[in-house]
């Protein structure tokens, strides 16, 4: 067995563990929670939009009750002086009517507009009520899924912890320096997380390129603990 083997057995497990992070970072859940999460702010929009419709409306009611109370006191006072008996004279009493009439007339405008007023508040407020049930339900959901990224979460904790366990016998296993120049590579976005190959029968493993015979006699005559690099791809090379 190669003095350098355990370092494709700590890249395995690192890869490994790379999966499992990538898995972690994105996990289906936390776009669902995002979703949550937006709707709960187009939610809370339509809310506050509602409820400014509904102050306005508010207002609207009180401007108009009191304009209906204005005119059934007018309409009252009318009433009063043409049932009184102190108007006797036909043409006054027929002004008396005429303007009876029309005081009741816009009263029932009014009272009309009240009411619709009234019912659009009514509109209003159920759309409130509906919209805080919805965003109730919405929390409720994004809870659940909450509760599910964090058991992921722990699960994919746990087996990076175990394969962080299994990866300490193989590297107390390599010569001085190897992991700190494997880790060095592994940075290195191009190899994408592929720091070693092995060398067999003069083709890296990780470029899957022949090496020249001049490179490859030089390679070999190395020490087995030396650090080798690949001329094409530049792993660590493991023969």
């Amino acid at each position: 067995m190669s003095l350098l083997a355990p370092l494709l057995e700590v890249q395995e497990l690192d890869l490994e563990a790379d999966r499992r992070k990538l898995e972690r970072e994105n996990l289906p859940e936390r776009d669902a929670l995002k979703a949550c999460g937006a709707e709960i702010t187009n939610n809370d929009q339509l809310q506050a939009k509602s409820r400014t419709e509904l102050e306005k409306l508010a207002r609207d009611e009180r401007q108009v009750a009191g304009q209906v109370s204005t005119v059934a006191a007018d309409a009252e006072g009318v009433e009063g002086r043409l049932y009184s008996g102190e108007v006797t004279a036909p043409k006054e009493l027929e002004a008396l009517q005429e303007e009876l009439r029309l005081t009741r007339g816009k009263q029932n405008v009014l009272e009309e507009a009240e009411l619709e007023i009234m019912e659009a508040i009514e509109a209003q407020e159920s759309k409130l009520a509906k919209l805080a049930e919805a965003r109730t339900e919405t929390e409720r959901r994004g809870e659940e899924v909450a509760d599910t990224i964090r058991m992921e979460e722990a699960r994919i904790d746990a087996e990076l912890e175990a394969l962080a366990g299994k990866r300490r016998k193989p590297v107390t296993a390599l010569p001085a320096g190897f992991i700190e120049t494997y880790s060095a590579l592994r940075e290195k976005p191009r190899l994408a997380g592929r720091a070693s190959a092995a060398l067999v029968g003069g083709l890296c493993q990780g470029c899957r390129v022949s090496l020249p015979r001049m490179d490859l006699s030089r390679i070999l005559a190395e020490p087995e603990e030396a650090q080798v690099e690949c001329p094409h791809c530049a792993r660590l090379l493991v023969r």
